[in-house]
Order: structure tokens, then sequence, then C-alpha cells
């Protein structure tokens, strides 16, 4: 896997600050993969596609960051992975965060999921799904996905 943020990090973070001393949606996303990677031992790859920072509320924004927070805690406490990839997509009408490590899956004898049932509780609280699955041959597969209001005129 390449890592796809080392181009794009310094435009977002300088590009998506709108004056008010947040930054937008894409440069969150940058630093939380940042951060996690300094944990990791190595940059997960970053895609992001969409409008995040104009299409995207700010309850929803926030729910996202935390999201992957999660998932990348995850990944460094108990995925034991070399590799994670991360997709951010924005539609007219989704919001869709996936995240896939090559690590060693999802423990079946582990019934205590604090962690998971937190992002899939963000999910229903605006609507949407989390589904964990396998991915093949080695790790898991979080899709976390929520229905976006509609856009204005």
């Amino acid at each position: 896997m390449t890592s796809l943020i080392h181009c794009s990090s310094i435009y977002a973070l300088h590009q998506h600050d709108d004056g008010s001393g947040e930054a937008g949606l894409q440069a969150q996303l940058i630093v939380e993969v940042e951060r996690a990677g300094q944990i990791l031992g190595f940059t997960p790859a970053l895609r992001m596609t969409g409008l995040l920072d104009t299409r995207v509320p700010p309850e929803h924004a926030e729910h996202l960051v935390a999201v992957l927070r999660e998932a990348l805690s995850n990944v460094a406490r108990h995925a034991g992975a070399t590799a994670v990839e991360i997709a951010a997509e924005v539609t007219d009408t989704l919001l869709e965060l996936r995240v896939i490590d090559n690590g060693r899956g999802i423990d079946p004898a582990v019934t205590r999921r604090s962690g998971v049932a937190n992002v899939r509780h963000r999910a229903e609280q605006l609507g949407g799904t989390l589904t964990l699955s396998p991915h093949r041959p080695t790790g898991t597969v979080l899709e976390w996905t929520v229905p976006l209001p509609e856009a204005g005129p």
C-alpha cells in the first residue's frame, strides 16, 4: 500500500482553515492519520473523495473524526497490522468511512467490544450503519455509512 496523504497534507492543512481557527474536515482527518502513524510505526494510506469540507454538516464531521480515531486505535491495540487503508467519501446523499487493515482480524472469542459498540452507536445516531467484515487474506474491513441531510438550494 502506498501512502496517499503525504502530497496533500500541507495543502489540506492550510487550505481548509476557514479563518475561524477550526480546520476543515479533510485537515482533521489528515491529523488523525498522522497521529495514528506515530503509534502504528507506519503512515496509513488515506483517500478522500467528494466535498468533505463543504457537504458534511458539523455534527456528521465530528462523528466521522471520532469514528476514524476509534478505528485506528483498535488497529493499533489489537490488529498487529503492517498496513491500513482509509477511504473517506461523501456523495450527495451519503458519508462513508472505510478502514481496511491487514492484521489478525476480529477474534470471535472476544465478546467485549466497547469501541465497536461506540462506533455502531455513532452510526445509528445519524441513521446509518456499521459493518465489520473479514479482509482477505488477513485483516478487517470497517465500513461506517451515514445518510446526509438534503443539500440546500
